[in-house]
């Protein structure tokens, strides 16, 4: 072998070891660089835990302050009325003001209390107790030092629960307290509030005090603590320690006594210095990173190099994907400014954040007036362009003073900070006027509901509505723009709740009635019909106007249980004419544009007229002309099954939209009933009596019946009358009636047996 071809072969062999180091230091350090990396991941996972832990928690602190909140606001409203009016603090009165206020709020028991220390108790279980003395309670103490208090206190009927016990004072007009107003709630609600779900039950949630100790616990199986967090061992009492002085979430990883391994997340509660407590074992999550990492060591030596490349990879599209995610989450499909749900959470940053002593913050809500015209006479796409215009705007006219949102349809929300007084009429006046110059042959005209926010611990949710309460306040005043909510507006919030609070009550008790208007025919000028009407007859406060409870019920879906039941008395009524030989005129009822949402609408109209057996005839079905344009489809489908089933079809308010004609084209409909804006405009124009003259013509020419509602003076009817008008109704001719009323008016003064 030559000399050439051993240092050859040794230059070979060297070069072999060299590749083999190579590859073998290439190898450990990949493998070495994956253990770490898989140790800073695990670590890195592990703050992740803790992070979420603490956001899901946070949520529950501010459920559980919502519900405190809220029993608060209805102590203080209580507290309030008797501020106002002092005289029924006597015993003589007290009595039946618990009695109301425990009926509306539905605390477990209420008490009055006065300087002396004697309170008044009434308790849903035992009724009022005789007069009891609580000079030396805590919560006597601190209430008449004109504080509000909350505590848990035992359950004087279960040894082993605890209630929610709330005081608040009533003051004087030395702004002194002259009473205190007790409460107390089970402790059901409140452990609901603060329980964590999301980890399939495995979180343990305790509420402590700011020394540690346990003031509710969690008596699931999974709890160990037993009264307080420094029982045990498993970590230093400086953590701990730190974690109850700290006014911020704070969270630590520890070992229990059984050493497994558990995350603590301390949250501040709202009241009391009270902290949320919630612990989560490391075992209850899903680390799928951590299998990841796993697979990759154990078969690093074939597919190192694609699994590094694969988690690369996967990391950026799951990166982008839950970028994506969150941007859908978190942003408007439409305009993309912000949703309602990144607004509630901005706004609540913004309001924890401190700020200049002279900053002042208003939630405004604002929409547009009759902005399904734009829909109507346009279309859909034309009508999502204005909206994202609009959102241009405020972007522009806000800048850096604050945020807004699209919360739905037309309604947005904005949050303005402001140091001068007149700022938020400046905006909305800007607003307004740049509004005012948009390209469109429909008007652009705005309204704003104006919030200041004087407590800023006050829920997102509510500022929001209370914003949008001053909003609706001035709805259809077209030469007002904005309003304030101010202490009338609230008495309006307390209104709408104890008729929301009271309403199925008052439907089990029969307080909700049957009126019928009756329907005349121009021709023979005699009955020929009725429109059924509810009125709420109240025990104490007598007939109820429909204004005050028909547009609450419509806006609560309570309408659907209040149209079924007067469907269900008209049905009986026309039953009883039947059986006693009488000759049956026909009854129109509304149908209310919530029930087409529902699939069995028909069904449930077929069933109640086979119950009573009603000819299908005597019941008429009556709808606003807004229903339709809802959902059309839906809509039409329906009124087709009805019609075919023998149902004569109503469309009330003829004449409101701005598509009436096309509706009336495509809609199968077999009476109309115009608005009373054509009559007024017919009576006053020789245009508008054209104009009318043409409509009940062009009705006639499609078998559609006309009817004319709303008829109050002779001039009304004989404009009607030469027009061509089928029917009229209105107080002309007789007002809504009682049953056996509007029996008496058709069977014996018209004598229509």
């Amino acid at each position: 072998m030559s000399a050439y071809l051993v240092s050859k072969l040794e230059a070979d062999k060297k070069k072999r070891v060299r590749v083999v180091w190579g590859v073998s230091f290439t190898v450990i350090a990949l493998i070495a660089f994956s253990i770490i990396l898989f140790q800073l991941l695990l670590q890195n996972e592990k703050v992740e835990i803790a992070s979420h832990i603490t956001e899901v928690a946070k949520q529950s602190a501010v459920s559980a302050n919502e519900l405190l909140r809220g029993d608060f606001q209805s102590l203080n409203l209580f507290a309030h009325l008797l501020e106002s009016e002092p005289q029924y603090l006597d015993k003589k009165h007290i009595d039946g003001r618990l009695t109301s206020a425990i009926k509306r709020t539905g605390f477990l028991s209420m008490a009055v209390i006065y300087p002396n220390g004697l309170a008044r108790i009434y308790d849903t279980n035992r009724g009022f107790q005789t007069y009891k003395n609580v000079k030396n309670l805590n919560y006597f103490k601190y209430g008449m030092q004109g504080h509000e208090f909350v505590d848990f206190e035992p359950s004087r009927y279960d040894n082993d629960n605890v209630i929610v016990l709330f005081a608040v004072p009533v003051m004087g007009a030395n702004k002194k307290p002259i009473a205190l107003i007790t409460a107390a709630r089970g402790i059901e609600d409140f452990s609901k509030a603060v329980a964590i779900t999301t980890f399939n039950n495995h979180a343990v949630v305790h509420v402590i005090d700011n020394k540690g100790n346990l003031i509710l616990r969690d008596k699931s199986t999974q709890a160990v603590l037993k009264s307080s967090i420094f029982e045990n061992n498993e970590v230093s009492d400086e953590k701990r320690e730190k974690a109850l002085k700290s006014d911020k979430p704070e969270s630590y990883w520890f070992k229990d006594i059984n050493g497994v391994r558990k995350v603590a997340s301390f949250i501040p509660l709202g009241y009391n210095n009270w902290k949320l407590l919630a612990i989560l074992p490391f075992s209850a999550i899903n680390h799928n990173s951590q299998r990841v990492l796993q697979f990759a060591i154990l078969f690093f030596l074939l597919i190192n190099a694609i699994v590094l490349v694969a988690v690369r990879y996967n990391l950026k599209v799951k990166a982008r994907s839950d970028n994506m995610v969150m941007d859908l989450a978190l942003q408007d499909d439409v305009t993309h400014a912000l949703n309602k749900t990144s607004f509630f959470i901005e706004t609540e940053k913004i309001l924890l954040k401190e700020s200049p002593a002279d900053e002042k913050i208003d939630i405004i809500a604002m929409d547009i007036d009759n902005f399904k015209v734009i829909n109507e006479i346009y279309d859909m796409e034309k009508g999502n362009q204005v909206l994202k215009d609009i959102a241009s705007i405020l972007s522009k006219a806000i800048g850096e003073n604050g945020i807004f949102a699209r919360f739905s349809d037309d309604l947005f929300t904005i949050l303005y900070k402001y140091t001068d007084a007149n700022m938020p009429i400046l905006l909305i006046d800007d607003i307004t006027k740049t509004l005012s110059k948009y390209r469109l042959n429909v008007k652009i005209n705005p309204s704003f509901g104006i919030y200041e926010v004087e407590d800023r611990t006050t829920s997102v949710n509510t500022l929001c509505d209370r914003a949008n309460i001053a909003r609706r306040s001035i709805k259809g005043m077209t030469a007002i723009r904005y309003a304030f909510y101010d202490a009338s507006l609230s008495r309006a919030i307390l209104e709408e709740k104890q008729i929301e609070d009271s309403m199925r009550q008052a439907l089990e008790n029969g307080e909700f009635e049957m009126y019928l208007q009756p329907k005349i025919n121009m021709q023979t000028m005699l009955p020929c019909g009725s429109e059924a009407l509810v009125r709420w007859n109240h025990p104490e406060k007598g007939l109820v106007p429909p204004a005050k409870f028909i547009p609450l019920f419509e806006k609560n879906g309570f309408v659907i249980d209040v149209d079924k039941f007067i469907w269900e008395e008209a049905c009986k009524v026309i039953r009883r004419w039947l059986d006693e030989g009488k000759t049956p005129l026909p009854v129109s009822v509304n149908l209310s544009r919530v029930h087409f949402k529902y699939e069995d609408l028909v069904d449930i109209i077929q069933k109640l007229v086979n119950k009573y057996n009603v000819p299908h005839k005597y019941l008429e079905l009556e709808l606003t002309e807004s229903s339709f344009l809802d959902n059309e489809g839906v809509v039409n489908s329906t009124l087709v099954r009805l019609q075919q089933l023998g149902f004569t079809i109503a469309m009330d308010d003829f004449g409101m939209g701005y598509s009436s004609l096309n509706m009336l084209r495509k809609l199968p409909v077999n009476i109309l009933k115009l608005d009373r804006g054509f009559i007024n405009e017919a009576a006053c124009s020789k245009r508008g009596f054209i104009v009318l003259n043409h409509v009940i013509s062009m009705a006639k020419d499609l078998q559609t019946t006309i009817v004319c509602e709303g008829i109050e003076t002779k001039e009304q009817a004989e404009t009607l009358r030469k027009a061509g008008c089928d029917i009229a109704q209105g107080f002309l001719y007789a007002k809504p009636m009682p049953v056996a009323e509007y029996e008496k008016f058709v069977y014996s003064e018209y004598n229509m047996a």
